[in-house]
């Protein structure tokens, strides 16, 4: 049989790349999110809350999201065709989408609207929230519903959800949650409802905050990085292989969240709080937390020149953080920047040290990798 050729069209490809280019110049969220916080790993989340990799979203994906914000819009528009029905997207107080804001400002959520004249229960406001997914998905609701009752069903079916629906229900006053669930393009919509349950609330809660507070990563979900579950998280390859998160200041040893203000960050080294716009890019005193160098471990620190030493799994010493003076021959010296360009193999490398001892260069990745 001869091969049927496959047909490209460079214009949807170029409107694909435009896509996730423009995606790549939004900045990371600066807080953990109660529609996260019920994802089954701390360590991914406190690994996010520490921009420890810009999320790098393909065009399916991006789609898959638009698809959401707009089916969103469109349920709503739906629900107040019903003559009963009162739905609030805006907070009238703000002008603003409802936020709920704690733990500082470093843990928030924003619910998609509050809903009184449900016909099913007339009298009760609930939280509303909207969710756009794959049709085996909203068969996977519509069987939590048969198997453990309509207001058993989202726990079941999904916990990320599940928290978000008891958290906003939580910091709302409210206590009924009514979620509306929709194939893609909003073809077919179901809806369940759930009542609040404080503890479980309180407890994703305290689970940002420790999240929130933890100076080091907390334990992995699973030690095998073929786990299901790590094996497509993104930061996979930072949890369980060498990959170094690039350097910021959320990666930073000096750097710490504080709980007064409004997501405020200071800097132990600069004695000053970190402005939001800087705390991307970091300074050249960023000194990695000893927790993400997973290839070695930390020996000695000397705080005054800033400076840590350190041992590879394997025996080669060096040095990190501020760049000395004078280099040491026995452990050379790397700078944040040139640990995350730099393989862990190459470390000690007698071929690049003499090459950066010579002629005083820097290492650097490769710009087109």
């Amino acid at each position: 049989m001869v091969a049927i050729p496959t047909v490209v069209d460079t214009t949807l490809q170029a409107a694909d790349a435009a896509l996730e280019a423009n995606a790549r110049k939004s900045r990371p969220r600066p807080y953990i999110g109660m529609s996260a916080i019920g994802r089954p790993c701390d360590r991914a989340l406190w690994y996010g809350f520490r921009w420890a990799k810009q999320p790098d979203f393909d065009a399916a994906t991006l789609k898959r999201f638009d698809d959401g914000h707009r089916g969103e819009d469109l349920q709503a528009e739906r629900l107040r065709m019903v003559s009963t029905i009162e739905l609030l997207t805006v907070d009238p107080t703000t002008g603003q989408q409802f936020a709920y804001v704690d733990h500082g400002g470093h843990f928030r959520g924003h619910c998609d609207g509050l809903i009184s004249g449900l016909i099913q229960a007339p009298r009760t406001r609930h939280v509303w929230e909207h969710k756009q997914t794959a049709d085996k998905k909203q068969a996977q609701l519509n069987k939590s519903v048969i198997d453990h009752g309509e207001k058993g069903a989202l726990a079941a079916w999904d916990e990320t959800y599940y928290a978000q629906a008891q958290l906003y229900m939580a910091y709302s006053g409210t206590d009924r949650h009514y979620l509306t669930c929709s194939s893609p393009g909003g073809r077919h919509t179901v809806s369940v409802r759930t009542d609040l349950n404080t503890t479980d609330a309180e407890r994703y809660r305290d689970r940002a905050l420790r999240i929130i507070q933890s100076h080091e990563p907390p334990p992995r979900l699973s030690e095998k990085p073929e786990f299901y579950i790590c094996k497509w998280c993104e930061f996979s390859d930072i949890c369980h292989s060498d990959e170094l998160p690039a350097p910021n200041c959320r990666s930073c040893c000096h750097a710490t969240p504080e709980l007064d203000g409004d997501g405020r960050w200071s800097c132990a080294h600069w004695c000053d709080d970190i402005p939001r716009e800087h705390q991307s890019n970091g300074c050249i005193n960023h000194v990695y937390l000893p927790a993400l160098i997973n290839y070695a471990v930390a020996l000695a620190s000397d705080p005054e020149h800033n400076l840590v030493r350190y041992k590879t799994n394997d025996g080669r010493e060096f040095t990190t953080g501020t760049k000395p003076c004078v280099y040491s021959p026995d452990a050379p010296h790397y700078t944040s920047v040139e640990l995350h360009a730099l393989d862990p193999k190459l470390i000690s490398d007698q071929r690049i040290e003499l090459i950066r001892n010579e002629f005083g260069a820097t290492i650097a990745k490769d710009a087109s990798a």
